[in-house]
């Protein structure tokens, strides 16, 4: 097993993501390195499937776009969260058509983007915090005010 493969599942069985699993944050799905699957739960209590391609991790930030298990494809567009501004923009399908989130920890989306570090320190990717990191920046947009919770 390569090193990034072996940190990954190490993270994957930390006390810092089982943490968040056991308080509803996400819920681990499956790796199919070097992809793994994760549900981080929104506000209203619906779960996106994140899929995240973590080769090079954890000294590489990992990659990710909103996956639809069930077709084994990016989610479309039109299912993606919604909501206000910081969502539009963390969430914008234009960006790389989708196939990053436009986060700071995101390692396509920090590519041009040297001013990020300075404006937003706590959301650039740290090693340390593992794949924890990148799950907390997509949770804590998922339930702010700022998304909108699908109708009932």
């Amino acid at each position: 097993m390569a090193p990034d493969e072996e940190s990954l599942r190490a993270d994957l069985a930390s006390a810092r993501l089982l943490s968040g699993e056991d308080r509803k944050r996400w819920q681990f799905v499956k790796l199919e390195w070097p992809f793994v699957y994760i549900n981080v739960i929104a506000r209203d209590r619906r779960e996106y499937t994140l899929r995240l391609d973590c080769r090079g991790f954890p000294t590489t930030p990992p990659t990710g776009t909103f996956w639809d298990i069930s077709t084994d494809s990016k989610l479309a567009f039109d299912k993606w969260p919604q909501g206000g501004e910081r969502l539009q923009l963390a969430f914008k399908s234009s960006w790389k058509n989708g196939d990053a989130l436009y986060i700071p920890c995101d390692r396509e989306s920090i590519v041009g983007h040297d001013c990020w570090l300075a404006q937003y320190p706590q959301l650039i990717w740290k090693p340390a915090k593992g794949i924890t990191h990148y799950l907390e920046v997509v949770h804590d947009l998922l339930q702010s005010r700022d998304y909108a919770c699908a109708p009932a």
